[in-house]
């Protein structure tokens, strides 16, 4: 599933109705008519229906929906925040189509006390107010609108987009509705996966409107939602006759003395994740302590480590923030430049003034950095990586030659070409010491295993969100997770994955 920018979806649009043949009244009736389709099973008889429709096409959009709800018998009331005169275009086709059918229009501006009232009244607001074409704040009619809405107390269902955010989810301090629902039409928008955007979406819904794919395609969108087909699909498949030597021959160097659980963290998480075989560097001080609770991985010094034999190796969780260890790091960092690489925690710390090593690789690294490391390595604020997660990670990943996992919700996997995947999975709960750990190591295993690096990349990221997921929806609370539960929930997350795989 594509995610788009307002120019992209623009463009998209554009292709559709100009060179495929699907007109705009086409498009604008499939919106309305899937978004009524969806909200239709959760409207009890009876239920009272506010429908706020703007004068562009998010409110041709309404014009249908609020068509549909009166044809249904439903008591709606449709109210304009804009002069019908000056609704034009296939828009105004469809008002005139809601007119025509018996449909009553009230305007916002003639009544605002009645449409106060309305709204408190409402079991159902749809908001089909403003859309993907606002820049910058909206006019301060549309602000009290939106005002208003925000203050009922109905269920709030957003058409496309809440209206007042902006499509590419730049920062702003303007109203905007509040959805406990957003139906957006065919395609994620930027703004879903951006702060303080993402904050309005409530829960989202996409609704396919039937736009083909050869309009993504002339397009040239590179961003993609990971769905789970797709981590089923691309899920390595064992051959029956393998051998442990056929799923990977990784090296872990992390742990100091003060921090002996990241290396246990992402060693167990690499072990459940299905590595072959795993040696695991740590300080000689706390390899006793490994050892008692992970007798499946092997132990090397950390003053003998060498690529011996290793096909992956991770490096960072708990290394320790000594020179010695940023020697270690960049080291390993050159000598490992043909075979997998990850580097998170220290071993961003140490690398970030060596970046200049990683384009000299001949297989690129992964680096897992969560806003604050990716702050260390661009000297930014992690107020600008939040506000442009998707541009950042793009212009570093394509510099540094890199696949970059920005950590946070909705992780995003960037490849060195600018391909850009969005993960779904995940919770609060993995807002906890550890959590970053385990995720090396299932990166670890993943990268040793698939063919794709892309795959890898993503499949491990949705896995480490889906383990946090399964916990919350069973016996855990989002507090109480601790990093050893998430390592726990991978087996079950697996084997529900390998099941579907194995159904198809």
């Amino acid at each position: 599933m594509h995610v788009v920018s307002r120019e992209e979806m623009r463009n998209i649009d554009q292709y559709t109705i100009t060179h495929i043949g699907l007109g705009g009244p086409v498009l604008m009736e499939n919106a309305g008519r899937a978004v009524y389709a969806a909200l239709e099973p959760e409207c009890k008889a009876g239920d009272r229906i506010c429908v706020v429709i703007g004068k562009g096409n998010n409110g041709g959009d309404g014009f249908v929906i609020a068509r549909m709800l009166f044809d249904s018998g439903a008591k709606v009331s449709t109210w304009l925040a804009a002069d019908p005169q000056k609704i034009s275009g296939e828009a105004a086709d469809h008002m005139r189509a809601y007119c025509a059918c018996g449909g009553t229009l009230l305007r916002i501006s003639d009544a605002p006390e009645t449409f106060q009232q309305q709204l408190d009244r409402a079991d159902w607001i749809i908001d089909a107010l403003l859309g993907t074409g606002i820049h910058g704040a909206p006019y301060p009619d549309d602000q009290q609108v939106i005002r208003w809405i925000n203050a009922s107390k109905g269920t709030v269902i957003s058409v496309d987009l809440p209206s007042g955010v902006p499509a590419n989810g730049e920062a702003f301090d303007h109203p905007a509705v509040l959805a406990d629902q957003t139906m957006t039409l065919e395609c994620p928008k930027l703004a879903q996966f951006m702060q303080p955007a993402a904050r309005h979406f409530g829960t989202v819904r996409v609704l396919p409107i039937g736009i083909p794919n050869k309009a993504y395609q002339q397009v040239g969108v590179q961003r993609e939602l990971r769905m789970r087909s797709d981590v089923v699909r691309t899920l390595p498949v064992r051959d029956p006759f393998s051998h442990k030597g056929n799923h990977g021959k990784g090296l872990l160097i992390a742990g100091s003395k003060n921090m002996p659980g990241a290396a246990f963290f992402s060693a167990k998480a690499a072990l459940r994740s299905g590595i072959g075989l795993l040696k695991v560097s740590v300080p000689e001080a706390i390899q006793p302590i490994l050892a008692a609770q992970l007798p499946e991985t092997m132990y090397l010094p950390r003053v003998q480590v060498g690529l011996d034999g290793a096909s992956g190796v991770g490096i960072g969780p708990g290394l320790g923030r000594e020179a010695r260890e940023e020697e270690l790091v960049c080291r390993l960092v050159e000598e490992s430049d043909t075979i997998p690489c990850v580097i998170d925690a220290d071993g961003l710390f140490h690398l970030r003034n060596h970046l200049d090593l990683l384009p000299k690789r001949h297989k690129p690294a992964v680096l897992s950095p969560h806003p604050g490391e990716m702050a260390l390595l661009t000297h930014a604020s992690v107020q600008d990586v939040e506000r442009d997660r998707f541009g950042i990670s793009k212009a570093f990943a394509e510099k540094y030659q890199v696949y970059l996992v920005l950590k946070g919700k909705a992780t995003l996997v960037t490849a060195p070409d600018g391909r850009q995947i969005v993960n779904p999975t995940g919770n609060a709960a993995m807002a906890k010491g550890g959590s970053g750990d385990v995720l090396t190591g299932i990166l670890l295993a993943f990268l040793l295993q698939h063919e794709q690096m892309m795959d890898a990349v993503s499949n491990a990221v949705y896995v480490h969100g889906a383990a946090a997921e399964e916990l919350a929806a069973r016996e855990h609370s989002l507090l109480d997770v601790l990093a050893s539960d998430l390592i726990e929930a991978i087996p079950p997350v697996l084997h529900q994955l390998y099941d579907e795989k194995t159904c198809r």
